[in-house]
């Protein structure tokens, strides 16, 4: 008499179970973070915008520590109340300082002055 075959049966069961697939997404996106954060600065592209029709002077770091430079720029100008659209709520209105769409937005001139010449040496 021969012995029932369990194709495959056994294999699905170890790799899907008890491996704390929550953990392991965590540790995958926090791993992502810190590479796509440890990416060596490359540029600042200088940009103007309007913020409730207020003059805003961008910076567009490409590569850089975005942790690093938002920890900064709180430490230096305070709190800018919150990520422009993160929270799903318009911005207050004629903040010193925004973060939005990978740029950081100010509202003089020379507070961007100040971030080029710490980022860019």
């Amino acid at each position: 008499m021969s012995e029932p075959v369990y194709i495959g049966r056994g294999l699905i069961q170890i790799t899907g179970r008890g491996q704390g697939k929550s953990q392991f997404t965590a540790q995958a996106i926090e791993r992502l973070m810190q590479d796509l954060n440890s990416q060596p600065l490359e540029a600042l592209i200088l940009t103007e915008g309007r913020v409730y029709g207020a003059r805003y002077y961008c910076v567009e770091p490409v590569g850089g520590s975005w942790v690093d430079m938002q920890a900064w720029c709180l430490t230096t100008f305070g709190s800018s109340g919150h990520n422009m659209w993160g929270d799903k709520t318009a911005p207050s209105p004629s903040e010193r300082w925004y973060m939005n769409n990978r740029k950081f937005w100010f509202r003089d001139c020379k507070d961007r002055d100040w971030f080029v010449l710490r980022w860019n040496s």
